[in-house]
């Protein structure tokens, strides 16, 4: 796992710690290197819970095909509990750890 230039993971959360450790297995079962781009840095929405902690993006620029990226989401929403939100945008998963119930 790297993280992008400037991103820190001062103030992450230890259930997003879990699911990045669980996260970069995947990537790696697809030979990719699993590069944060965001945590608690960036502008999100007010909703957004990254200003807890709570959410990273991962990039997915790095993958030829968008089918691969759907298999790498759906791997993690397998291995992970339903607790963690998976979300794949434009140009990024956004992953958060978000209790429901």
């Amino acid at each position: 796992m790297r993280l992008k230039d400037g991103v820190s993971l001062n103030g992450i959360k230890p259930e997003v710690v879990v699911a990045l450790i669980v996260c970069n297995d995947i990537f790696k079962n697809y030979g990719q290197d699993m590069v944060v781009t965001s945590v608690m840095d960036g502008t999100h929405g007010s909703k957004s819970l990254h200003r807890y902690g709570y959410a990273v993006d991962i990039r997915t620029r790095n993958f030829q095909y968008q089918s691969d990226i759907d298999l790498v989401v759906k791997d993690m929403k397998e291995y992970l509990t339903e607790d963690y939100d998976i979300i794949k945008e434009s140009d990024h998963i956004h992953l958060e750890y978000d209790i429901k119930g």
